[in-house]
């Protein structure tokens, strides 16, 4: 019985070196091959590196260099590949390289060297490839023909990416002389560079008493704001005396309006309001005054009698007779 143990265990031992012994010296092998063996002068031709080895080695690939002889170059290599084999303990390990040369005859192209271990062996083994041999051509020249110069180079159509920044150019500058010709002849006949468009309001009175509505909603002067209240007052009077009766004061001093209002036929009645007006805006903007709260409300109302005593009249002929518009009072003008 002691005799049958010890006969398994002997052979336990030898079939696992034996397997250990096989997967060692199974046949890895190294291969150097050429896609074609001749080629032109100045030709590319890809050369295959081949490697089968066991999966648990470690792997010291050759560094291919800029050449492979005297006379042969590299003009592109891939990076290292790998793919998996029939038996599961190898793998295939696979690079290609580009080559070419520019020396006509025979070259032999010499055999890589791959160098591989095994993890807890301090030895270093190596596969090596066969060399091969590339044959390159010279160009056929037939003799029988005549010597003819050399062509010289075609004349290549242009495309539309080579002409779009020429074009793109030629569309700036014709965009640019054209705005400098508009700017000058807008500036010839008078005109902002760009046409002011406006939205018409309605008239001029119309406007002035929408304003007024405006600003006493703001209670400019009743948040303490009198200096900002008392300018938008005078500049919705100044802006209806100049639309609406043709003075221009938003030019003028106080005193150049009511000279101007003078000149202009209006009534004495609304030139008093007026003038209330423009005087207290002046202590309230240069002498700094604060007007009580009656004559802040006091102007506001000045305001709304000056432009409503001061708007035209529609005047509508009847029978020679003129009638008109109710709620006006006497002094207001008549404009036809």
């Amino acid at each position: 019985m002691k005799n049958h143990i010890v006969l398994f265990f002997l052979y336990g031992f030898l079939l696992t070196v034996n397997t250990a012994v096989q997967v060692h010296a199974a046949p890895q092998k190294a291969v150097l091959s050429l896609d074609t063996s001749s080629i032109r002068i100045g030709e590319r031709v890809q050369l295959r590196l081949h490697a089968t080895l066991p999966k648990s080695a470690s792997i010291y690939w050759p560094v291919v260099g800029d050449t492979l002889s005297s006379s042969v170059e590299v003009a592109s290599k891939s990076k290292l590949d790998t793919n998996a084999t029939s038996r599961k303990d190898f793998i295939n390990y696979s690079q290609s390289i580009v080559i070419t040369s520019f020396d006509t005859g025979f070259h032999f192209i010499p055999p890589f060297t791959i160098h591989y271990s095994y993890s807890g062996d301090t030895s270093r083994h190596e596969i090596l490839s066969e060399g091969v041999y590339l044959k390159v051509r010279t160009v056929e020249v037939d003799t029988t023909q005549a010597i003819r110069d050399i062509r010289g180079p075609i004349q290549a159509p242009l495309s539309f990416a080579e002409m779009a920044p020429f074009l793109g150019a030629l569309a700036i500058i014709g965009l640019i002389i054209g705005f400098v010709w508009y700017y000058f002849w807008r500036k010839r006949m008078n005109k902002p560079l760009f046409p002011v468009i406006t939205r018409t309001l309605g008239p001029p009175w119309q406007v002035a008493l929408q304003s007024l509505d405006a600003l006493e909603s703001k209670k400019l002067w009743q948040a303490g704001r009198i200096k900002e209240y008392y300018s938008e007052l005078t500049d919705i009077l100044r802006q209806y005396l100049h639309q609406q009766h043709k003075i221009d004061a938003m030019e003028m001093t106080t005193s150049e309006i009511l000279a101007a209002y003078d000149s202009s036929g209006l009534q004495a009645d609304s030139r008093l309001k007026l003038s209330d007006i423009l005087v207290q805006a002046d202590y309230v903007k240069f002498a700094k005054a604060s007007p009580l709260k009656a004559e802040n409300e006091l102007s506001m109302q000045y305001a709304r009698h000056f432009v409503e005593n001061t708007k035209p009249i529609p005047v509508v002929p009847e029978n020679t007779t003129t009638t008109i518009e109710k709620n006006q009072t006497p002094d207001t003008e008549v404009k036809a």
